[in-house]
């Protein structure tokens, strides 16, 4: 018997087209339980930068209050898995600014580079409980590439209840 449900939360592809840290990725909480992320994975899909450019990806708290839009729910790994508590965001009315960097990873800005994160047991990112439109809600998956040409980012982040 798994110790808790795992469920994942996908960006689809989502183009970047500038050198600031642009949020591609939310995933809440609620105000009565928190989640712990597990594991993420980033890929870069088609583009047409220059080989020597890179993409930064990071996870973090945002600096301050923010507002997803549009939540759905994770999807559940196991068929028989309740309803996910937590809720993905990839449009925002406030979108978050990065706060603590929890992890960040660079890869160069060529089709097909990926990564994929799972931190050791017990240490885990924690999502805390605390639910959308609020200070310190949520985690938050920011991309910074170096140089502004067009360039479509996955990510998936994995997160247990």
């Amino acid at each position: 018997m798994p110790v808790s449900d795992i469920y994942s939360y996908r960006s689809g592809s989502v183009s970047v087209a500038v050198t600031t840290a642009t949020a591609v990725l939310s995933v809440y909480g609620t105000a009565a339980k928190r989640l712990w992320a597990t594991g993420c994975r980033v890929e870069i899909g088609n583009t047409l930068a220059a080989a020597g450019n890179n993409i930064l990806f990071q996870l973090a708290r945002p600096a301050a209050s923010n507002t997803g839009t549009g939540l759905v729910s994770g999807n559940a790994l196991d068929f028989s898995a309740p309803a996910s508590l937590g809720q993905l965001a990839t449009a925002w009315s406030t979108a978050p600014t990065p706060g603590l960097i929890l992890a960040e990873w660079e890869l160069p800005q060529t089709t097909g580079s990926e990564w994929v994160e799972y931190p050791p047991t017990n240490y885990e990112w924690g999502i805390p409980a605390i639910a959308n439109a609020n200070a310190n809600a949520g985690i938050h998956l920011f991309v910074t590439p170096s140089v502004a040409t067009a360039t479509p980012v996955l990510v998936n982040l994995i997160a247990s209840e």
